[in-house]
């Protein structure tokens, strides 16, 4: 899987209206940055002096770049998604939490098979370790997936 990374709000800002000043080589770096262009597409795109990898870790700590992660060809940032709703199972369950994890990594990119997914793993929680855990864990999951798949 690449490392994919889009513009933030304030990338885009630099990009239009050079409001931070970057350095020529962080900038022509920015540019390409679409959240469809893989790093390895991005680097290979780069003059080597200018250290692209450098460029966007830099680019990333300085909030104008975020790492998405595109499983498939989805242009909504499912793949996002995907993480912020592993992220939210290894906080309510740090043990036990594989089979959860890998049903919502083996899903679909979509919002219907992602909810699937969340349901399938909230009943097997149910049944191994808590009613109470699952219904928690259900209810913060679906959370996750209704805020980031609204755009």
């Amino acid at each position: 899987m690449s490392i994919v990374y889009r513009r933030t709000a304030k990338g885009d800002e630099e990009v239009g209206k050079r409001t931070f000043k970057l350095a020529s080589q962080y900038r022509f770096v920015l540019i390409m940055i679409n959240g469809k262009v893989d790093v390895d597409n991005i680097v290979s795109r780069s003059s080597e002096q200018w250290n692209p990898v450098q460029c966007l870790k830099d680019l990333e700590l300085q909030g104008f770049i975020e790492n998405i992660d595109i499983d498939s060809s989805s242009p909504n940032g499912v793949g996002l998604t995907k993480q912020k709703l592993i992220t939210c199972v290894q906080e309510y369950l740090p043990k036990k939490n594989t089979k959860i994890i890998n049903k919502i990594l083996n899903s679909e990119n979509s919002k219907q098979a992602l909810s699937k997914a969340i349901d399938g793993g909230c009943m097997f929680i149910k049944l191994t370790i808590s009613e109470q855990v699952s219904n928690k864990l259900k209810v913060a999951l679906h959370n996750v997936l209704d805020n980031s798949t609204e755009h």
